[in-house]
């Protein structure tokens, strides 16, 4: 959806799933207009960029989307970990990071929990 404003007090004002942009003139080139684009995902990650046209701020986001599909978002309670290619990859930095707590692996199509105490825990 084209608004005048994508944002309030800097804050991308993008609802889930949904995407945001405007035009604008940066005053250092005055004869081009840039898109400024925003997508929130239906986990509410935000994908944010400029380009030359709305369509290469697509292909951008699609982009980004594949590669969100491929990663793995490790988390220790509420607190991201890490992002990682794959699931062998995660599990070791799991286990080598020295936390203990409820550690949650998420993908696409992928969900995986585990709690490590802090006596599992190798000194």
């Amino acid at each position: 959806m084209k608004t005048n404003s994508i944002n309030h007090n800097g804050c991308s004002v993008c609802e889930q799933g949904k995407e945001n942009y405007t035009t604008f003139r940066p005053a250092h080139r005055p004869r081009q207009t840039f898109y400024q684009y925003d997508y929130r995902h239906t986990d509410g990650e935000l994908f944010s960029t400029v380009a030359l046209s709305l369509e290469e701020c697509r292909e951008r986001r699609d982009e980004w989307l594949n590669k969100r599909k491929k990663m793995y978002k490790l988390y220790v309670g509420l607190k991201k970990l890490g992002e990682f290619d794959t699931i062998l990859d995660a599990k070791q930095y799991a286990n080598q990071c020295g936390i203990s707590g409820t550690f949650n692996l998420l993908g696409d199509q992928y969900t995986d929990s585990w709690y490590v105490s802090e006596s599992d825990i190798k000194k």
